[in-house]
């Protein structure tokens, strides 16, 4: 892709993703759209429409199945081990990059797919549009989960820092969002998947790092 994409182009996106969503999905797919954009215009000005195109294409394989997400694994040769069937609903990150780049090719590229990729599990050296997306699925207004209300509640509680001191509250911000997510799992007994602790283990070093707030 290598036009801008328009409000026009944005506009008709959000009818053409509506059929692959369930109508609560929906809505929570508009929400991040809207707060993707919002952070966007924190972080990545530059790039907020296309932050906004890989918010509402994030989840378009969610409603599916284990049985379908494997269907689309083979379909789109994505690999997968005997771990990751202990963690099924990490699954539509990978097959829903690989969705969308097929079905929606014309306002799609590397890093809006690779924003929809890692939305779910975060990895190690994740980059700035793709905590975006994470952290828009996380904390968008219309999450109630309590773990969603308090990180909410934590980044926009200090969003008035300024300069190097809102990207290192935008680590700490990203770094409290997996320390929740780790700590539920093992409250529930499930498997964390690596690319979980690879992320936790990158902003931790980041925040060690005194330049470190500025490679994100």
């Amino acid at each position: 892709m290598s036009h801008v994409i328009t409000e026009e182009e944005i506009i008709l996106l959000r009818e053409r993703v509506r059929p692959y969503l369930k109508k609560k999905r929906y809505a929570h797919t508009l929400a991040v759209e809207k707060e993707a954009e919002r952070l966007g215009r924190m972080f990545l000005p530059d790039k907020t429409e296309k932050l906004r195109v890989s918010a509402l294409l994030h989840d378009i394989t969610k409603r599916d199945e284990l049985e379908k997400q494997l269907q689309y694994c083979g379909t789109f040769g994505i690999i997968y081990s005997n771990a990751d069937l202990l963690s099924p609903k990490t699954f539509h990150a990978k097959t829903g990059a690989a969705l969308a780049a097929r079905d929606f090719p014309d306002v799609t590229d590397p890093e809006i797919l690779s924003g929809i990729r890692w939305h779910t599990t975060g990895r190690d050296g994740m980059t700035v549009f793709e905590a975006i997306i994470y952290l828009a699925d996380y904390i968008e207004e219309t999450r109630t989960f309590p773990d969603c209300v308090e990180l909410r509640d934590f980044f926009y509680d200090g969003k008035e820092r300024s300069g190097d001191g809102m990207l290192r509250h935008f680590t700490e911000t990203m770094i409290r969002s997996f320390d929740l997510t780790v700590g539920n799992l093992i409250a529930e007994g499930k498997q964390i998947d690596p690319d979980t602790i690879g992320a936790r283990n990158y902003y931790i070093r980041k925040l060690g790092d005194p330049d470190g707030s500025r490679d994100q």
